[in-house]
């Protein structure tokens, strides 16, 4: 090697991740990407298999398992309800063995499991199973199908149109009328063999035209799940250097550009790599009209240990660069993952001499992470299978402002008798119920499809509304233990009450023979609810005695029957001494008001009152809480920043100005929460009196692997207290390439970004030159 005398290096930093190295993002184009002709004018693709075939099992995803089982599980329901669930509205068969749809030939059975899941649009049902799928009408009538899904890539070219290997996924993007679809296709040709292959409906009518794309890996992109969310199309995958196993690489959590998408122009996606001990994730899908607020991150979720792991995916489509993963954690009532004593992960029972034990797939949250705006508050319900007492039941959640500071707002264990629940799905209702569809056996019940509900009045955790069954089994499954690998439960965009759910059972004794079952049910309270939302925009408010407040109130209807409505609103449960006014005091939905607070001087001071938010339409009244405090003084608090960058074994400063807003100036005490492992924070001072200003320090530990994080700055002082967030940046050590001229005259260096520096003629002692490679071999 031939020294030069002078040296630049270019160092870009790189979007932080989890442990054990942050990732940036990793921008992928489409292979190939058009417009097909309509559904309806495309050529049949031919049946993918030629004989009958055993999938290969989801390759298990090494995370962080519980040691041991819990004595007790704190939040099992151990019974049923007394209450009898309403009778399915819709009950019929969806593909399996003998189905005709439209069809002259019946459909014939040539892998297992099915991998059963559809999604509800407002005139539409759409269902699809390994690599076939078909369009239905609400009443059950086929209008489409059962056709192999690469139809829709008839025309295409590529390994999209010549091959359909499964794991299929459609969903119904509520906020613009579209369907999206998409499997995969697993090539043995060399580089980029595996692809992911995505269509976008051009309209509402998933019989029309859609938009194809063609997406390539050089690792195998397993079990995908996928999400609707405004800014992006988001998946998960597990993946693995082989579709055959090979080593695992981690979860990509991937965002397809939705926009360009929705616009039939070529689109790329975003793909970082989480490499945590977590089990198979699966991003938020959004529910309802009403969206998330604005620039809310997706969440995809799994667990860690007795933890939930969320990971926020904050997507910036201008700059990749920018975009990145952040990591929160959930503790969760303790559990250990069904069939844990059992290495292959079948342990379900089936009645019947012979009949094997079932896989429970329990290393990974289930399909789907079901995301709904309420307007007062945000929720999203996952589940996945734990074993509890002798059995195994469906341990289900309710995470509240999912994007910001996580709330387990409720937990449930599911597991009311002997038999065996797992397979789960679940979703929330525009009246915050909750139905959970499942499959069910035992060795004395064969597999069957069963469903329960939690409406908003039931105690939290319990599933108080009794259980169904939708569809019974006459046998039970010989020669595979593989089952379901998931089922899908949705909600009706029509009315944002009705839950759709389908799932597999089986007619005989047999394997290659499996039905599925599509059916819909209600829970109470849901359709006379308010088809419209108001809160208040601040979560909490404080007004000072002989003061007035001014607060925001936003409204949204929930259904497009509502937007012809008008709201009348009021106050009422106000704290004593306190008046209100709302101007206007009449508006459509989302229109704002606002609410102005008065109280008087000798009104009672506390902190966490509350004030309650009515609006009525046609006879029904949407009501919210607000947060109140009574106080004699309030301050502001503002960080100079809301972002801020840190690298292992360093610091970042952010600057905290604090204004006295009114009464006698109070001292303040800062503190931190939220912060994970290997970071600490400091306030400089940590005390100071309303209308000066601290600098947080946060600093990490050297040779500590950093996350990106949310950390929560408290400030606290007599009368009130209130609370900022700090997006923290974890950079990781950059990469570096030197390359040597042979002029001895200049280093030129380019990165990856693109970013090209020159040394300006610097000089360099050649022994500190070979430690600062060395120092940068090391960091690599």
């Amino acid at each position: 090697m031939r020294l030069a005398p002078a040296l630049l290096l270019c160092f870009v930093p790189m979007a932080g991740l989890a442990a054990p190295q942050p990732a940036r993002a990793n921008v992928l184009q489409a292979d190939r990407s058009d417009v097909s002709p309509p559904l309806t004018l495309l050529a049949a693709a031919p049946a993918e298999e030629d004989e009958e075939e055993v999938e290969h099992g989801p390759g298990r995803v090494p995370h962080q398992v519980q040691a041991a089982p819990p004595e007790h599980d704190p939040v099992l329901q151990a019974s049923v309800a007394p209450l009898l669930l309403p009778q399915t509205s819709t009950n019929f068969d969806g593909i399996g063995l003998g189905f005709l749809g439209v069809n002259t030939r019946a459909f014939e059975v040539h892998g297992v499991p099915p991998d059963p899941q559809g999604d509800v649009g407002p005139s539409h049902y759409l269902q699809i199973v390994n690599a076939s799928f078909a369009v239905f009408a609400k009443n059950g009538r086929t209008l489409f199908g059962p056709i192999a899904t690469r139809t829709l890539f008839a025309g295409f070219g590529g390994a999209c149109e010549e091959r359909g290997d499964g794991d299929g996924i459609v969903l119904y993007d509520p906020l613009a009328d579209r369907w999206l679809i998409a499997q995969l296709a697993n090539t043995g040709e060399s580089g980029r063999p595996y692809h992911v292959c995505v269509a976008v409906s051009r309209s509402g009518d998933p019989t029309g035209q859609w938009a194809r794309y063609d997406y390539s890996y050089a690792d195998f992109h397993d079990y995908p799940k996928l999400g609707v969310w405004p800014d992006g199309y988001y998946a998960t995958y597990n993946t693995f250097t082989s579709a055959s196993g090979g080593d695992f690489r981690g979860i990509a959590y991937c965002a397809f550009d939705r926009r360009k998408m929705l616009a039939a122009e070529p689109a790329a996606q975003q793909c970082i790599l989480i490499h945590d001990p977590v089990s198979g994730t699966t991003p938020a899908d959004l529910d309802g009209s009403l969206p998330p607020p604005a620039g809310e991150p997706n969440t995809a979720v799994g667990f860690i240990g007795g933890s939930l792991a969320l990971y926020r995916f904050h997507a910036d489509w201008s700059d990749p660069l920018n975009s990145f993963v952040e990591p929160a954690m959930l503790q969760a009532a303790p559990f250990a993952e069904a069939c844990f004593e059992t290495p292959s992960g079948a342990c379900i029972p089936q009645a019947g001499a012979g009949a094997p034990a079932l896989d429970s797939l329990a290393d990974r949250m289930m399909f789907r992470a079901a995301y709904r705006n309420l307007g007062s508050r945000q929720s999203l319900v996952v589940n996945h299978s734990v074993a509890v007492r002798s059995v195994v039941g469906v341990r289900w959640y309710e995470i509240r402002d999912p994007g910001g500071m996580p709330v387990l707002y409720q937990q449930g264990t599911y597991a009311p008798d002997d038999a065996y629940r797992w397979m789960g799905s679940t979703a929330i209702d525009r009246a915050g119920n909750i139905g959970l569809g499942f499959s069910i056996s035992s060795s004395d019940l064969r597999p069957a499809i069963g469903y329960t509900g939690h409406a908003a009045s039931d105690p939290p955790g319990e599933m108080g509304q009794g259980e169904a069954i939708a569809a019974s089994s006459a046998g039970s499954q010989a020669s595979s233990l593989r089952w379901g690998d998931y089922s899908s439960m949705s909600v009706d965009p029509a009315d944002e009450c009705t839950f759709w759910y389908t799932n597999q059972y089986i007619p005989a004794d047999g394997v290659y023979n499996w039905r599925t079952r599509i059916f819909s049910f209600q829970l109470p309270g849901c359709v006379t609810s308010p088809d419209y939302a108001v809160w208040p925009a601040s979560g909490g408010s404080a007004i000072g005695r002989g003061r007035a407040a001014a607060i925001a109130l936003d409204s949204a209807a929930l259904l497009p029957s509502a937007g012809s409505k008008i709201l009348s609103l009021s106050v009422g449960e106000l704290p004593a001494g306190v008046t209100a006014r709302i101007d206007p005091a009449s508006v459509a939905p989302g229109q704002p008001a606002t609410l102005t607070l008065t109280a008087a001087a000798d009104a009672q001071t506390g902190r966490g009152q509350g004030y309650l938010i009515r609006a009525t339409a046609g006879g029904a009244t949407a009501t919210a809480a607000g947060a109140l405090d009574v106080v004699d003084a309030d301050f502001a608090m503002k960080p100079d920043r809301i972002q801020a960058s840190v690298a292992e074994g360093g610091s970042t400063r952010v600057r905290i100005d604090t204004q006295q807003l009114f009464g006698t100036p109070e001292t303040i005490t800062f503190s931190a929460s939220t912060l994970p492992p290997g970071l600490s924070a400091s306030f400089n001072p940590p005390q100071i009196v309303a209308g000066e200003s601290t600098d947080l320090v946060i600093s990490t530990a050297a040779g500590l692997a950093l996350a990106n994080a949310t950390v929560a700055v408290h400030a606290d002082a007599a009368s009130v207290s209130h609370s900022a967030l700090i997006r923290l940046r974890a950079l990781d050590a950059p990469p570096a390439e030197v390359t040597w001229p042979a002029d001895h005259l200049a280093v030129r260096a380019q990165t990856s970004s693109g970013c090209g520096c020159s040394a300006g003629g610097a000089n360099w002692d050649i022994m500190a030159l070979l430690g600062l490679l060395a120092t940068i071999r090391r960091r690599r």
